[in-house]
């Protein structure tokens, strides 16, 4: 191996230590977790019963609260659409599920068949309405999915994103 042949070997490390700096700032940035304050867990488990029955999505604007490390589910707004979440009006969301009393959304994800388990991460779509939230709103949102009776996963998005990890409620 020639002196031409180090910096080649050395730059995907530099590249990965660099990387693994960079989201370790990220991390520090924002809440590491969600919790679900009892207030909000019937109405959660309401919402997700609702999809379940009617077999389809179903979203509702989400009032929360960063406390720390942590950001509190405070309380849900059904949004009585009759349609699930692909038919929901991104105009009505964003007009309804507004601060202050609102900081975003929760919406379900069901599995289509009997064999299938829904899918426990934000589709494309779901992406391109959280953007236009922050860019309405001009503030960090919070966005959560259901994807089981008692399980959800949540971000925070905006100017920062925070990707917390899935959980129980």
């Amino acid at each position: 191996m020639g002196r031409r042949d180090r910096p080649r070997a050395v730059a995907p490390l530099l590249l990965a230590a660099l990387l693994a700096g960079s989201l370790g700032a990220l991390r520090g940035r924002g809440p590491e977790a969600f919790s679900v304050d009892p207030g909000a867990q019937a109405p959660l488990r309401a919402l997700w019963a609702a999809s379940v029955a009617a077999r389809a999505e179903r979203v509702a604007c989400l009032a929360s609260v960063e406390d720390g490390d942590t950001v509190r589910l405070i309380r849900i707004l059904p949004l009585d659409a009759g349609a699930d979440s692909m038919a929901v009006s991104a105009r009505v969301s964003l007009e309804t599920c507004g601060p202050p009393e609102w900081q975003g959304t929760v919406h379900t994800h069901i599995a289509l068949s009997e064999h299938q388990r829904p899918y426990a991460q934000f589709s494309g779509a779901d992406r391109g309405i959280m953007l236009m939230w922050w860019q309405r709103w001009k503030r960090d949102g919070t966005f959560c999915l259901l994807y089981a009776e008692n399980e959800a996963h949540c971000e925070i998005d905006g100017s920062r994103v925070v990707i917390l990890p899935s959980g129980r409620y």
